[in-house]
């Protein structure tokens, strides 16, 4: 029986040396291959930018790239995520910045799709451009109701492989906007309200996504009657949803989709940016092109908003006789678009500028 009870003694020391022996190998595996360095930097991601990164939504965004992050958000007041691997571009650049003092975030004279659901943002992705795997969701952040009082965010991402014409793609990076944004301003202390999980992401609108007149029920809604509109020549819109955003515009355009007059609304850094253009420009301009514009006081990071109307000259229909310009008109229908948008944004009545 003692024979017994050694001979078993004996095979259970065995495989325990057998089990120690294979763990060590593979622990020496693992290191050697890299494993423990992607294991080590997907760890980071968890206190990255100072704890604020939304690392479950850069995981789900990158899936299956291994990645290395900013550890806290540098001085100029942006945290970066790139890949481990050099053969691939995929990475994301984060910008937390006051509102003050800040170039424009959109797309001039382009369409940025308004995020919604309880924030002011917007997305731009241009589906029409080679490079669909880079896109850029921005958020202002009002951290009081004192006019300028606020926080700029963006996240400037390129996926490296896929691209953003898969709204899931687009989903994902506003999470992580989003969620990076709530986390950061609860723990400067910047009273921002946040909204919900956005969904259904929409594009920058392109040429083609013109629509009947009557048909606009975003920023381009109830601009003019039909009398009007038949008067001008407008046949057709391109519009945003009617949700605020950093930049909102809408185009009239001919039954072609041909621009006729485009109105566009600006809010904290983008507003800042076209005030100077208003300074740069001629006495002259508004007689010979109808361009008008209005402001209004808003609250938190909005700043002054400016409001503008132009006749535009489409460059891709050159030939096409310039619409006449109904300067009395126009400016009645800057009015109604300016107080729509301003109402959005919690602002005062707009003014001339």
């Amino acid at each position: 029986m003692s024979d017994v009870r050694f001979w078993r003694r004996r095979r259970v020391r065995r495989a325990a040396a057998w089990t120690v022996t294979a763990a060590v190998l593979a622990g020496g595996l693992f290191w050697v291959s890299g494993g423990y360095d992607s294991w080590r930097d997907d760890r980071a991601l968890d206190s990255a930018c100072d704890g604020d990164l939304a690392a479950g939504a850069v995981r789900e965004l990158f899936d299956g790239i291994s990645l290395t992050s900013s550890g806290r958000w540098a001085d100029r007041g942006h945290c970066t995520v790139s890949a481990s691997d050099d053969d691939t571009d995929a990475g994301l650049v984060l910008w937390a910045r006051d509102t003050e003092g800040l170039g424009e975030l959109t797309d001039v004279g382009g369409f940025d799709a308004p995020l919604g659901h309880g924030w002011t943002g917007s997305f731009r992705f241009d589906p029409d451009d080679e490079d669909t795997d880079e896109a850029r969701a921005t958020l202002l952040l009002s951290c009081g109701k004192g006019s300028g009082h606020g926080q700029v965010m963006t996240a400037d991402a390129d996926l490296g492989r896929g691209g953003f014409d898969d709204p899931l793609a687009r989903e994902r990076l506003v999470a992580v906007l989003t969620e990076t944004a709530t986390a950061y301003t609860r723990r400067t202390g910047c009273a921002a309200p946040v909204g919900g999980r956005v969904k259904n992401v929409g594009v920058t609108t392109t040429r083609a996504d013109y629509k009947p007149v009557a048909k606009a029920t975003g920023s381009c809604a109830g601009l003019l009657d039909g009398k009007t509109a038949a008067r001008w020549g407008v046949r057709t819109v391109r519009e945003v949803a009617g949700d605020p955003a950093p930049g909102e515009n809408c185009v009239l355009g001919s039954r072609s989709g041909a621009f006729l007059h485009g109105f566009s609304a600006y809010y904290g850094p983008d507003a800042e940016s076209a005030r100077m253009r208003l300074d740069y420009r001629g006495d002259d301009h508004a007689a010979r092109t109808g361009a008008y514009a209005m402001t209004a006081r808003c609250p938190g990071a909005g700043g002054t908003a400016v409001f503008q109307v132009e006749t535009l000259v489409d460059d891709g229909d050159p030939v096409r006789a310039a619409p006449v310009v109904d300067h009395k008109g126009l400016r009645a229908a800057l009015q109604r678009f300016a107080e729509r948008s301003a109402k959005r944004h919690g602002c005062e009545a707009p003014r001339p500028a």
